[in-house]
């Protein structure tokens, strides 16, 4: 099984990375971004995700939100994804 965490811009709520980790305790993702950006991560399961979607992340509620007609991030699924786990 594997973790989600994605980094988002604190002041727009712009996703800046997402990662795919594995699910071992104390394991953490340090992405590295320029000086001036300044961001958080959150960390999944994101289970509000669909193929052929875009996100932005809200900061306030701390929820991925559907962009429409804006720019935003989607999401792989599948093995190349991340999203499923190799039996």
């Amino acid at each position: 099984m594997t973790r989600t965490f994605i980094a988002y811009d604190t002041r727009s709520g712009r996703i800046v990375g997402a990662h795919h980790g594995p699910d071992i305790p104390g394991y953490e993702w340090t992405p590295q971004f320029g000086p001036d950006l300044q961001f958080a991560i959150v960390e999944g399961p994101f289970p509000e995700l669909c193929d052929g979607k875009q996100y932005a992340f809200h900061a306030a509620t701390r929820k991925l939100v559907e962009t429409l007609g804006q720019s935003g991030i989607s999401f792989g699924f599948g093995t190349s994804g991340g999203t499923l786990s190799s039996d």
